[in-house]
């Protein structure tokens, strides 16, 4: 299994900040359908090979049940309507965060971008995965907000600080959904590398579960 060369391309580009290169992608049964969804690309679907549509990786996902996952909405509307299989359900999980009413104790500073008292908050026992009355955690304020600093910060560290990254909203929305209503390019694409990365992470430890492995496949730059 490879990609196609213009996939290929976005994939070595988007990954190459992460600990994963494209190769540990084709490790874990993800194709180009998988591909096009992660990177939120729908420029290549008509050259894609129709009968992978529904193809599973090694988490036992199809690019419909990421597109869900992730909430990438206008590919959820085009792999509906060519047929795409998937799980609807997992559109309306939200994450593992729960409601606090205290919303100035990690929200607050979410909001105005403050990343030292983010931190702060994270040592003293806070979570940065506590939602509003919207359903909203910090990071969705960093990156509705256009707190470009913050938001690299805690997505490149999300596994550090515990960063559930593709939690959504009330309204079913990620804050990298929020990034691009708001119209911060920059910190969608932020996110998006990051998202990738998570997924890459989350494939590897049920494969490894699911097979019954001692441990996860090597990433291909460790080896």
């Amino acid at each position: 299994m490879s990609y196609t060369p213009a996939l290929l391309t976005l994939l070595e580009k988007t990954l190459a900040p992460t600990g994963y290169c494209v190769g540990d992608m084709l490790d874990h049964g993800m194709g180009d359908w998988h591909a096009s969804v992660l990177l939120d690309n729908t420029d290549h679907l008509s050259s894609l090979e129709p009968l992978a549509l529904n193809d599973r990786d090694f988490a036992g996902h199809t690019p419909l049940d990421i597109a869900y996952r992730l909430n990438r909405t206008f590919l959820i509307e085009r792999l509906e309507v060519i047929g795409a299989v998937g799980d609807k359900s997992i559109l309306e999980s939200r994450g593992v965060g729960i409601f606090i009413e205290n919303e100035k104790y990690v929200h607050l500073p979410g909001k105005q971008g403050k990343l030292k008292t983010l931190e702060k908050r994270y040592r003293e026992g806070g979570s940065l995965n506590d939602r509003d009355v919207g359903g909203n955690t910090p990071i969705h304020w960093l990156a509705a907000n256009g707190h470009f600093k913050a938001a690299k910060h805690f997505s490149e560290k999300h596994f550090m600080f515990n960063v559930d990254i593709d939690a959504k909203n009330n309204e079913g929305n990620t804050p990298r959904n929020l990034a691009i209503l708001a119209d911060h390019q920059d910190i969608a694409q932020q996110l998006l590398i990051w998202e990738i990365d998570n997924y890459i992470t989350a494939v590897r430890i049920r494969h490894k579960m699911s097979a019954g492995l001692k441990e996860m496949l090597p990433r291909r730059k460790d080896r």
